[in-house]
């Protein structure tokens, strides 16, 4: 996959209102570089609304420290 084409695939499902894990779902499965991926998975994050920021900052604390 190329990375423009992603990433346009994911401003749009941010424009729709897709869930911010389908989004993550979708940037997971595209065959970028890690460092891409990033990239687009804070281009989605950046986008969420405050409070949503937060709580999935949180759940991710969660899931990295085990």
């Amino acid at each position: 996959m190329e990375l423009a084409s992603v990433q346009t695939m994911v401003e749009q499902m941010v424009r729709e209102g897709r869930s911010f894990h389908d989004v993550e779902s979708y940037v997971t499965r595209a065959t970028l570089t890690d460092d891409e991926k990033a990239a687009l998975w804070l281009l989605a994050w950046a986008e969420q609304e405050r409070g949503a920021q937060r709580r999935l900052a949180k759940e991710t604390l969660a899931l990295v420290s085990g």
